[in-house]
């Protein structure tokens, strides 16, 4: 046949990877075995290390939400089993084949014992003239009809797919045939030559599971038609891709950082101590940049090098000073001595230089910052890192430049007068437009039966399955990962931590000592880093924190996420987009949000600067009333305050829907259990 054309965006939303079974444009039915990968350029854009690390934080994700992933992404450590690959070709392969005949409804080709090789190698065999095409013509003697496949896969959650399973009951008869009721549960087998029903359409145990999981429910196959999408959940994770020099400078660091759990020593606590003085602004991101190349570079040398460096200095500053003070009455000296002097002054620069290089650069910010956990767990999670350098990274419109920019003095004057109640009544510190934001899309497994994993022991877990590409010998044993990169445009909104600090206080029962905390905005970030571990680790151990430590202890994150949502599930009025369009990178240790469109064109409509320049109120209030109830109460508010009627999205959730509450914007129960009660939501007056 000929080839068929499909639009990107339907590559990575849909059933069209390796796995999937896709209907072609001659309404047969077919399995994707393989993906051809582009070169050259497509390629070069995509940073191997970062993708690494997307997809490892998307797979802790999973399992910590109760589901089981493929041991492949484990030997992805170091990029020795990774493989990225950017799609330009699909190959599928004829597939159920298990086939039926269009006149007397009987099957053919079920044969279990055979491979799909042989099997397909007999129906090619099968094959005659029957018209104006090739057919299959029907086995049973006296049929002049044509055989056709069955469009029904026997599927289970573990990622294994076979054709529907025929009970030996079934295989008695000469003749077996397949009634479709249209659904699999009321369709039945039947005796062709005397019509009676023979077996119902279930399914029998999933041979992978049924041993593994003996105790549990769900072990068995579930019959799914090939025309719905239960058959296939492509799993993607799209993050945003710094720029190839940042993303060097980001790796080199990470290399100098312990991972989860290691001790901070060296230059890799003066790394921590840098990381955690630009998120809470004691440095700017800027600073923090140049001081770290020049760690990096530099080292950080013995204390008694440092020692004799440093009594240099102090000795050519003096002597300079000395100088300055002699002469400063005799200005023509001054200007003969001018060489001498620039001479004192650049060897002084340098010596700053080399002791900038050297440890504890960053020592400041531990008079705020005591505890030593936040610092440690800040160096091993590399979004910490992105918090601080994205903004360098990006071409970003604040509201400020946007007050500048305005045409007219009315228009000028609303806006100030709409931000500062944005400010004020819905606790935001800053919004951000970016227009150039740099997202990679990554299509890295996919699920069977369910999208999202379910944290019920009782249940077979939902397995996150690699990619199995059989076209390609050399992928054998490793994780083809199918990315694309587009840039796109997205809204950095972040949250004030001196607001959020005290709605914690007020709304959350939460006990501070020294109120005096909430008038100074860094002291307060550090607090909040200090009490809430959810917020500097990462994602994928943020429900654990969740669990260890309480609900309570985790409020600024939870607060964070629900209003991200809230914010996603109302853009579309103000700009166009739909929820599914919209996408959250939380940097929860910079108490922010992105918000970026999930478009895999470098085009977009640019409706958020549209909403960035005229709507930022009239959204935020939108949000606000949505939260505020949902169309499943009283259920939904008695069990948590979300579901998917209200904070729960299909797509896009970094953490699959677990953490959200419309409680903790305006008050009520957090949980389920009602561990947590919110006397005062953050967006309550």
């Amino acid at each position: 046949m000929d080839k068929e054309s499909v639009s990107r965006s339907r590559l990575f939303r849909e059933a069209f990877l390796p796995g999937a079974f896709v209907r072609l444009r001659n309404h047969s039915y077919a399995r994707v075995v393989g993906v051809n990968s582009q070169s050259g350029t497509a390629m070069e854009q995509i940073d191997k290390e970062q993708l690494q690390e997307a997809v490892l934080s998307f797979v802790r994700n999973w399992e910590s939400a109760g589901g089981t992933a493929d041991p492949a992404y484990r030997r992805t450590t170091g990029g020795q089993a990774l493989e990225v690959q950017v799609p330009s070709e699909i190959v599928v392969s004829p597939a159920p084949l298990m086939l039926i005949c269009r006149s007397c409804k009987v099957l053919d080709f079920y044969d279990t014992r055979l491979s799909d090789a042989q099997t397909l190698e007999k129906v090619h065999g099968r094959l005659r003239p029957m018209g104006v095409r090739q057919g299959v013509p029907c086995k049973r003697p006296g049929c002049r009809g044509t055989m056709i496949q069955l469009p029904y896969a026997a599927v289970h959650r573990c990622g294994h797919a076979s054709a529907l399973h025929l009970h030996h009951s079934a295989r008695r008869p000469k003749n077996v045939g397949y009634q479709d009721r249209g659904a699999f549960f009321y369709s039945y087998f039947f005796d062709v030559d005397t019509g009676h029903m023979v077996a119902n359409s279930l399914q029998g145990d999933c041979p992978h599971c049924s041993k593994l999981y003996e105790d549990r429910k769900g072990v068995n196959h579930r019959g799914a038609a090939l025309t719905n999408g239960d058959t296939f959940y492509v799993q993607n994770t799209q993050y945003i891709a710094l720029s190839a020099s940042r993303g060097k400078l980001v790796n080199r660091i990470v290399q100098r950082l312990p991972q989860a759990g290691g001790a901070l020593l060296s230059d890799a606590l003066d790394i921590a101590e840098g990381l955690a003085s630009a998120l809470i602004g004691l440095i700017t991101p800027a600073e923090l940049e140049e001081r770290l190349i020049r760690l990096l570079e530099g080292g950080t040398g013995d204390e008694a090098e440092r020692a004799k460096k440093q009594k240099l200095l102090e000795k050519k500053q003096a002597d300079l000073n000395k100088l300055l003070d002699h002469f400063k009455d005799m200005p023509s000296m001054l200007e003969d001595m001018a060489s001498v002097l620039d001479s004192q002054r650049e060897s002084i620069a340098q010596l700053e230089t080399e002791l900038a290089s050297g440890a504890g650069q960053f020592k400041a910010v531990r008079e705020i910052l005591v505890d030593e956990a936040p610092l440690a767990a800040l160096a091993a999670n590399r979004r910490a890192l992105e918090a601080v350098f994205l903004a360098n990274d990006v071409n970003g419109l604040t509201v400020e430049d946007a007050l500048a920019q305005a045409s007219d003095a009315i228009g000028q004057e609303a806006l100030r007068q709409s931000w500062a109640q944005v400010q004020n009544r819905y606790g935001i510190e800053s919004i951000a437009h970016i227009q150039d934001l740099k997202v990679v899309l990554a299509a890295l497994g996919f699920s069977r039966e369910k999208n999202i994993p379910e944290d019920d022991a009782e249940m077979t877990p939902v397995h996150l399955n690699a990619f199995d590409d059989r076209s390609n010998e050399s992928l054998r044993g490793r994780a083809p990962i199918y990315a694309m990169t587009a840039t796109t445009e997205a809204l950095w909104i972040r949250l004030d931590p001196r607001k959020v600090l005290a709605w914690c206080i007020e709304g959350a029962g939460w006990q501070v000592d020294d109120l005096s905390i909430l008038e100074n905005r860094a002291r307060s970030q550090a607090y909040l880093l200090e009490a809430c571990p959810a917020l500097s680790v990462s994602l994928a151990q943020a429900g654990r924190i969740r669990r260890e430590h309480g609900l309570q202890a985790s409020t600024p994150f939870e607060l964070l996420h629900s209003i991200s949502h809230a914010l996603m599930m109302t853009a579309r009025r103000h700009t166009g987009y739909d929820a599914k369009s919209i996408q959250e990178y939380l940097l929860p240790m910079d108490m922010s949000v992105i918000l970026y469109v999930t478009s895999v064109q470098n085009y977009t409509a640019g409706g958020l600067l549209t909403l960035f320049r005229h709507y930022l109120l009239p959204w935020l209030d939108d949000a606000s009333m949505f939260a505020f109830n949902c169309a499943f109460d009283p259920v939904c508010s008695d069990n948590g305050s979300t579901c998917s009627g209200c904070l729960q999205i299909e797509i896009g959730c970094e953490t699959l829907n677990h953490g959200l509450s419309r409680a903790y914007l305006h008050g009520g129960a957090a949980d389920r259990e009602g561990t947590l009660m919110i006397t005062r939501g953050y967006w309550d007056a």
